[in-house]
C-alpha cells in the first residue's frame, strides 16, 4: 500500500506534465530508460556509485544502449560535492551507411552546489563531459551541462518531488543543443533500498539536421 500511494502521487505530477508537453508537441518519439545502482560510502565525504543501465527507442521497438557506469562524488565542504564519471556504452546506431552496435566511452567532470529554505531544496549542477567512439574516427560530442533543480517540500511525503531543468551544449562536435524538463519522485522501499520514477521532455537543436523531441519514461532502483 505505502508502495502503490506513491506511485499514484508520481503519476499525478507525471500527467500534468505530459498534458502540458502534448499542448506544444502532438508528435515526439517514446524512449525508457532503466538502471540498477548498487552505492557504498567510502567515509563520510567520499561515495562511490557502480550502475548498469539498460535504454529503449523508437517508441520502446528498438533496443537503444547499454551502458556500465561508475561514479565517485567527494563533499569537501558541507553541501558542495565534487562529481567524477566513467560510462562504458554500447550503443545501437540504426541510422547511416555504418550500423549496428558502437562501443564508446564517456567521462565527465562536475561541480554541484546545495542551498535549502524552509519551503524547498535548491540544488545547482554544471559540469563537462566527452563521449568517444572506441571503434569510428573523429565520432565525439564534447559538451557542457547546466542543471538547476528544486526540490518541493510537502509535509506528508517522505521523499519529495524534485523538478529540473538541464541545458547541454555541444561544444565540439555537431553544435547540437539539447533542452531536457524533468520531474522525478523517489520511493523507498527500506533502509537500504529504493525506486527512483522519472519523466523526461527533451528538446533537440540541431545545426546541422532537423530539430526533434523525445518524451522519456526512467525507472532506476538503488540500494546501499
Amino acid at each position: 500500500m505505502f508502495i502503490i500511494k506513491r506511485l499514484n502521487q508520481f503519476f499525478i505530477f507525471f500527467l500534468l506534465i505530459l498534458q502540458s508537453n502534448f499542448c506544444f508537441a502532438q508528435s515526439s518519439e517514446l524512449k525508457g530508460w532503466s538502471s540498477v545502482e548498487y552505492g557504498f560510502d567510502i567515509n563520510e565525504i567520499l561515495k562511490i556509485n557502480l550502475s548498469q543501465h539498460f535504454r529503449l527507442k523508437e517508441d520502446l521497438n528498438v533496443i537503444d544502449t547499454y551502458i556500465t557506469e561508475s561514479e565517485i562524488s567527494f563533499e569537501p565542504i558541507n553541501k558542495l560535492t565534487l562529481l567524477g564519471q566513467l560510462r562504458y556504452y554500447s550503443r545501437n546506431d540504426n541510422f547511416g551507411g555504418i550500423q549496428g552496435f558502437e562501443n564508446m566511452m564517456r567521462y565527465r567532470f562536475g561541480i554541484e552546489k546545495k542551498l535549502s529554505s524552509n519551503k524547498l531544496n535548491f540544488e545547482l549542477r554544471v559540469a563537462y563531459q566527452n563521449r568517444f567512439s572506441l571503434d569510428r574516427e573523429n565520432r565525439f560530442k564534447k559538451r557542457i551541462r547546466i542543471r538547476p533543480l528544486i526540490e518541493l517540500k510537502m509535509i506528508d511525503w517522505t521523499n519529495n518531488p524534485k523538478i529540473y531543468f538541464e541545458y547541454f551544449d555541444e561544444i565540439k562536435g555537431n553544435e547540437q543543443k539539447v533542452y531536457r524538463y524533468g520531474i522525478s519522485k523517489k520511493i523507498n522501499t527500506n533502509k537500504s533500498q529504493s525506486i527512483t520514477l522519472r519523466y523526461l521532455y527533451q528538446k533537440y537543436v540541431e545545426k546541422y539536421s532537423s530539430n526533434s523531441s523525445a518524451n522519456i519514461i526512467s525507472i532506476k532502483y538503488s540500494f546501499n
